[in-house]
């Protein structure tokens, strides 16, 4: 696992998915060979492309699987997709489940469709595999398709992101400055529960060892500055409010420098957001949740988690921590709120608030998905996932708002079964549609996926 720094300089992981194709001498080679074809062309699909590892060679007995599996590199892949691309018995299974050893590493049965003439016979070879394989009491994913249909492309794309975040966060570690926001009391996380889970290592250091890394020099601070210059400030002091803005903006990004980790949550308020040397804290977090390493605000370190899931999902993402904090339902929809929240998805002005306190835009409109990864109180992990859109009309919130419409449920509906099932009060959002993504991340690790 990559280990990523506070400044954003770091190695970015491969996260690519092999591809193996097995095959057996009593189906047609020419039929398993032209299935290899058109597979390869599937790996130039823009949600796929650079993200398989194409087998070299048809496995059709012990010696060409081990020299395909050979030609994957499997130390370095994320996760294992295998085509049947012919029937073929479980004696290549036992080859490739050797070859991986103790490696938990995500494996998918992919069995092409056939609704007329039987020439290849994967699907009942793709049976005899995921029956060997649950006898094994090993997960696995099941792929259904050929390679020329969209649907299939986007399973093995959520499939791979999901594979890539399971990689992600597994043996991860969370950096916990300070604890959760004072009296937060739901976002404790027990770091036992959570090391057993996934292996996560939760590191707490307190606040008083962070500030006293957060020193940056003046000219640091001009240059942060220069993030708010097209803001409007309410007080009229726009030289000063950004000077200001600036200077807490190179000082806490001084101090997260020197965390070592792979997310960080931080307790912003009220210690560091009330503080005069830090005045515009949470305005300065929107600018930095740009980088590379997630921050979560108020201490919630499974907020950091998930952050660092959805950022391996999509790299290029802006995952941000949010409220559920109204409902309008005569329209249907819900009202999402929040600081900490990168500008980059604003869709209108920013302004500043007359002492700092709050930055506020609208978030541009477009699919979006609402996402927690959460431990039980029995220390077993869960998932929620919600889709739906930003809608472009504009809510009359401050900070970064939007009106959040669910896809296929009620807003009532959505928010009464998520306090049901005692979630915490926070969820990470992100644009696009990931609800397959965390689906087939729940069924990687053995837990449970709550679709709203």
């Amino acid at each position: 696992m990559t280990v990523l720094h506070g400044s954003g300089e770091t190695r970015m992981d491969a996260g690519r998915i092999g591809v193996l194709f097995v095959a057996s001498s009593l189906f047609s080679e020419a039929a398993a060979n032209e299935l290899i074809g058109r597979t390869k062309r599937l790996a130039t699909n823009d949600a796929l492309r650079g993200r398989l590892d194409i087998a070299g060679k048809l496995a059709r007995d012990r010696t060409s699987c081990a020299e395909a599996l050979q030609s994957l590199d499997l130390g370095e892949i994320d996760g294992l997709v295998v085509q049947l691309s012919t029937f073929c018995t479980a004696e290549l299974l036992h080859e490739v489940l050797a070859a991986i050893g103790d490696r938990d590493v995500p494996v998918a049965i992919w069995a092409l469709e056939e609704s007329d003439e039987i020439v290849t016979n994967s699907l009942c070879g793709a049976q005899l595999w995921a029956s060997t394989l649950a006898r094994f009491g090993r997960r696995f994913t099941f792929l259904l398709g050929n390679p020329e249909d969209d649907a299939l492309a986007g399973e093995l794309a959520a499939f791979a992101a999901a594979a890539r975040a399971r990689a992600r966060i597994s043996g991860a570690r969370i950096a916990l400055v300070g604890s959760h926001a004072e009296w937060f009391t739901n976002l404790a996380v027990d770091p036992w529960a959570l090391r057993k889970a996934l292996g996560v290592t939760i590191e707490q250091t307190t606040l008083v060892r962070f500030l006293e890394g957060c020193k940056a020099e003046e000219a640091a601070a001009r240059k942060g500055a220069e993030r708010w210059a097209a803001a409007r400030f309410e007080n009229g002091d726009a030289e000063g409010g950004r000077l200001t803005l600036g200077g807490t903006y190179a000082r806490l990004e001084a101090g997260l420098d020197r965390v070592v980790a792979d997310a960080i949550a931080i307790r912003d308020w009220p210690e560091i957001l009330y503080a005069e040397e830090f005045r515009g804290t949470w305005p300065a977090l929107g600018e930095l949740s740009d980088r590379a390493v997630p921050v979560a605000p108020e201490g919630d370190v499974m907020g950091a988690l998930t952050a660092l899931a959805v950022r391996a999902f999509d790299p290029a993402s802006l995952p941000f921590l949010t409220d559920i904090s109204g409902i309008d339902r005569a329209n249907n929809r819900l009202v999402l709120w929040h600081y900490g929240v990168s500008p980059r998805l604003a869709n209108g002005p920013r302004s500043l608030d007359p002492v700092l306190k709050q930055e506020s835009f609208p978030l541009r409109a477009g699919a979006m998905t609402l996402l927690r990864l959460s431990l039980r109180d029995d220390g077993s992990l869960r998932i929620f996932v919600a889709e739906g859109e930003i809608e472009a009309e504009r809510s009359r919130a401050n900070r970064a708002a939007g009106y959040f419409r669910p896809r296929g449920l009620e807003a009532e509906a959505f928010v009464r079964r998520f306090i049901d099932q005692g979630y915490e009060h926070h969820v990470t959002a992100v644009y696009g549609h990931w609800g397959n993504a965390a689906r087939h991340l729940g069924r990687q690790l053995g837990v449970e996926v709550d679709h709203a």
